[in-house]
């Protein structure tokens, strides 16, 4: 129950700064705090926004717009797979959530290019607890939808917490 209200919380946090035009973008477990009212308060939002993205070079540097393990397939290229969207952090806030009922970061054993190979080219989405009841199930479902036009706004998201 806590796990589900710390991720209402956080939705509905990441709707905040998309109603004022920011996307988060890095989406992680250390991103996300408990103020003194044991409260759920988002930090570091938009910051990749200053960052160039880019894919793999031949020099191995690479700047991302976000974390591996917790980027959507279009925060990797997103000239290539897609302009970043809303909908894009849908994708991060499903890692967060997962790795807060399982304990385990998503892709946590994996490089960095590894990471890339499982998301942007075979596909993969991290697995989904059994557990978590069936709206929440769903919803996080929705959220590795490879278009992000297919995947649920933050509207949606809350309103399958709320349930």
């Amino acid at each position: 129950v806590l796990g589900l209200r710390y991720g209402l919380e956080l939705a509905i946090s990441v709707l905040e700064l998309h109603s004022v035009g920011i996307m988060a973008l890095n989406l992680k477990p250390c991103n996300c705090l408990l103020d003194n009212q044991d409260k759920v308060v988002l930090g570091e939002f938009g910051i990749p926004l200053l960052l160039l993205g880019g894919a793999f070079s031949d020099n191995e540097e690479v700047i991302w717009l976000g974390t591996p393990n917790y980027m959507a397939p279009e925060q990797w290229n997103p000239e290539v797979r897609g302009p970043l969207t809303f909908e894009t952090d849908g994708w991060g806030f499903a890692c967060v959530i997962i790795e807060m009922f399982t304990g385990v970061r998503p892709w946590h054993n994996l490089s960095p290019r590894e990471i890339f190979s499982r998301v942007v080219l075979k596909k993969e989405r991290p697995k989904i607890p059994n557990d978590l009841p069936p709206a929440i199930r769903n919803t996080l479902k929705s959220c590795f939808e490879y278009d992000s036009r297919n995947r649920p706004s933050f509207d949606e998201i809350i309103r399958a917490f709320e349930r």
